[in-house]
């Protein structure tokens, strides 16, 4: 037998194996489901009564990564929130692999808007719904049945395989789940981060880049008046600003300041894996009202807005930063009371963005595992992440990667939110293949 048929071989026993495990697969998903880990830190969320689930979360995917063969570890930054790290050992000489994941969800949002429980999955003939089960349980779930298909199929690797299921990545909380152990020294040579990459009826793509995020809040300052004075304060030839400044109005000049950046982003900022118009620029959250009063009678002299950004991932945070409060700064000036009274700008998070170097050779290996698992053999689609993970932080570490998971990404965060088994299936494979020809397969004298 030549070595190409031994390889075809290997190639067709693991994703057997993974077919044989798809419906363990699922119930394992559904199991992961019905934990509701919320992240505890989450804008709304009462710590102590949500804290805890992530670790039960991860105790679910350490008894998988046992499964594999893995050793095991937690690693734990705060009480109940606990990282599972597993380490399938190779026989030395390869390569290691890093297939990661989170354990934390958002919360479920309306409940009325649901099929049922969001932490009650339910199953259909091609998918799975719950909170989780795009982002990211779905992607957990099978990178760890990529590592059990592996054992059954009795390959044993040259290379490491490292597994692991992290807390804190829907608040950018990496110092207490990715970036903890890393520093805890469950590192590789490379990662797959398995968030999801896919859409309705597709496979997952291969996503070498991700944008640039920011969180910030603007501040206003007006002077309140009685509702019936409104007419006198806007019109400048009558009281003007001595009278009364309502933010609300004064508002929509820094809006149609950022507004106009956005369009300016649109038409000139582009990137070959985004859509046009894709960085962007959006006030999610918006309170004004008269101090401490949420009636209309009077001219509202608070206002706060949050935004949300997603810029180009050639551009660093602080590029853009500087140019959102020029833009702001330079509108301001041709408005009297603003140039007093400037608003105020907090930063809140600032989540930089992420490109694998076009000649990383991961981006092959997971291309031909992707194709090698495809019913069409065809490669994945390459594109650019709709949001951002936790592959910011392992390249500040200096470990490189990419994306690559099953879900559907426009469901992530809304409800009714689902995996497509199919997607799930593949994802496992396509794990279980690149990390055989990452890692490289043990030789015939290993471990003797």
């Amino acid at each position: 037998m030549t070595a190409q048929d031994s390889a075809r071989d290997v190639t067709r026993e693991v994703t057997e194996e993974v077919d044989r495990l798809a419906e363990r697969l699922v119930s394992s998903l559904t199991d992961a489901i019905a934990v509701p880990s919320v992240n505890p830190k989450y804008p709304g969320q009462e710590y102590d009564k949500v804290v805890g689930a992530e670790g039960d979360v991860s105790a679910l995917l350490a008894d998988l990564y046992a499964e594999a063969g893995a050793d095991v570890t937690k690693v734990t930054v705060e009480k109940g929130r606990d990282n599972a790290c597993g380490v399938v050992p190779g026989a030395g000489g390869g390569r290691s692999l890093l297939l990661n994941g989170h354990v934390d969800v958002v919360p479920a949002g309306r409940l009325d808007k649901w099929r049922g429980d969001p932490f009650r999955a339910v199953v259909t003939d091609d998918t799975v719904i719950g909170r989780g089960a795009t982002d990211m349980k779905g992607g957990l779930v099978a990178a760890a049945y990529a590592a059990v298909a592996l054992r059954r199929a009795g390959v044993r690797l040259a290379g490491d395989l490292v597994l692991q299921a992290v807390v804190g990545e829907e608040v950018g909380d990496h110092q207490a789940g990715t970036t903890a152990v890393l520093e805890a020294g469950f590192g590789a040579d490379a990662a797959i981060v398995c968030e999801p990459s896919g859409q309705a009826g597709t496979l997952p793509a291969s996503v070498p880049v991700t944008p640039g995020l920011l969180w910030f809040s603007i501040s206003m300052e007006g002077k309140t008046a009685h509702s019936g004075l409104r007419g006198m304060t806007v019109h400048p030839t009558l009281e003007g600003d001595a009278l009364g400044v309502n933010t609300v109005d004064k508002f929509w000049i820094v809006y149609q300041a950022l507004r106009s950046l956005e369009d300016e982003w649109a038409r000139h900022d582009r990137h070959p894996l985004f859509p046009a118009g894709y960085f962007n620029l959006l006030p999610g959250v918006l309170q004004a009202n008269p101090s401490g009063i949420y009636v209309p009678f009077f001219l509202a002299d608070e206002l706060t807005v949050e935004y949300c950004v997603y810029h180009h991932p050639d551009r660093t945070n602080e590029e853009v930063i500087a140019e959102i409060e020029g833009r702001v700064a330079d509108a301001c000036r041709s408005d009297p009371w603003l140039r007093e009274h400037p608003p105020v700008f907090e930063w809140k998070l600032l989540w930089p963005p992420y490109s694998l170097p076009d000649d990383a050779p991961l981006g092959a290996v997971v291309a031909g595992a992707h194709a090698a698992a495809a019913a069409d053999g065809r490669p994945p689609l390459s594109t650019g992440f709709m949001g951002v993970c936790d592959l910011t932080w392992m390249d500040s570490k200096g470990l490189g990667g990419l994306v690559y998971g099953p879900g559907v990404g426009y469901t992530a965060h809304a409800e009714n939110e689902y995996v497509e088994i199919a997607q799930l299936v593949q994802s496992a494979k396509t794990y279980a293949l690149a990390a055989i020809e990452w890692c490289g397969l043990a030789g015939p004298d290993a471990g003797r």
